[in-house]
């Protein structure tokens, strides 16, 4: 654990331009909780790289219906209509984002939006059009501004700069057979093929799979298109979370566990051949209460430092650094002193 003295030299010296190749980043998610802290305080905060606003959190099943989004206490209950007239879940008024998202610009950061999450789970891409069309409306919504777009912005003239899947869906019945991966990889060939070319600057995607290998959700689209980074969740599944990894990094007689950091970097390595380059970072949560259904997969930070050095310099060049879920349960874990995240930076 760092001392006082130590940390606040650290977040002096942790303010700077972003750096897609560095292996010292620290991925925080932001949105969910009726307490959470602002997105300005989090966009304050030195030892935070890449902010993931969640959720936008249902998707259209036809042209000219709007997704929904949920950022939680972060936005009032007024809600856009949708071509059809009909009252979508897109809220219009988070005036506290747009203020957020700015004091990210001016603090070097990267904000993604990301698509997903845990609840509600009963969102697909029935077709390769409508995750085009989703992809369009997001990039016009969300991305830089465009005089030619005539549809809703809810956070202004801020723009997002790029996107993360966290697709966490299960329906039962199924709607259709491969409902949790189809059409996925057509959505980020969009954006990073299509859209992002269009407009000046860096756009990111990036995919946050479960620990275990290969994932269900994600992993047809991370062989079939690009993504920048990926923040595995080593939490919310024993079998292979945070605590397998100190139990192994830690050991005098180097015990085999069911970490699977090493098998992920081998499975890239072999699939994600759209962007060979795509690096891979190690997800945790930023206190017990962050994953109260897998309170082992939390690390304390002496025990995260032993497992982040290990695998930072057994993987130099494929390492990107850390995902923490979420912004106010680190900044409630502070750890004597900083944040969680101020450690793991």
């Amino acid at each position: 654990m760092f001392s006082r003295s130590v940390a606040l030299g650290l977040l002096a010296s942790t303010v700077s331009a972003f750096d897609a190749s560095a292996s010292n980043n620290v991925a925080m998610y932001w949105g969910q909780g009726s307490n959470q802290i602002s997105l300005k305080e989090l966009c304050n905060d030195p030892s935070v790289d890449i902010v993931n606003l969640a959720f936008v959190n249902q998707f259209p099943k036809k042209r000219g219906e709007y997704p929904a989004t949920n950022f939680a206490n972060a936005c009032d209950d007024i809600f856009y209509k949708d071509d059809f007239g009909n009252e979508s879940g897109l809220r219009s008024s988070c005036p506290t984002i747009i203020q957020g998202m700015q004091t990210c610009r001016d603090n070097g950061k990267k904000v993604l939006l990301s698509i997903g999450g845990g609840y509600p789970t009963d969102y697909y891409l029935k077709t390769r059009d409508i995750a085009e069309y989703l992809a369009d409306f997001l990039w016009g919504a969300f991305g830089p501004p465009d005089a030619q777009w005539t549809g809703p912005r809810p956070f202004g003239n801020q723009y997002v700069d790029g996107f993360d899947l966290d697709l966490e869906a299960y329906m039962t019945p199924e709607p259709f057979t491969g409902y949790l991966s189809a059409n996925y990889e057509h959505l980020v060939n969009r954006w990073k093929n299509v859209l992002f070319p269009t407009k000046a600057g860096n756009f990111y995607i990036s995919g946050a799979p479960q620990c275990v290998v290969p994932d269900v959700r994600l992993s047809d689209a991370i062989s079939r298109s690009h993504f920048d980074f990926i923040f595995v969740q080593f939490y919310n599944t024993p079998l292979c979370n945070a605590r397998r990894a100190y139990e192994g990094v830690s050991a005098s007689n180097g015990v085999v566990t069911t970490f699977t950091f090493d098998t992920w970097v081998t499975w890239l390595k072999q699939h994600s051949t759209v962007n060979p380059n795509v690096k891979l970072y190690l997800g945790l949560p930023a206190d017990k209460g962050a994953a109260p259904n897998d309170q082992t997969s939390y690390l304390e930070p002496s025990e995260a430092n032993t497992v982040l050095k290990y695998y930072k310099n057994k993987y130099p060049s494929v390492f990107g650094g850390v995902m923490l879920w979420e912004a106010t349960f680190n900044a409630k874990n502070t750890c004597n002193g900083p944040t969680y995240a101020t450690n793991m930076k």
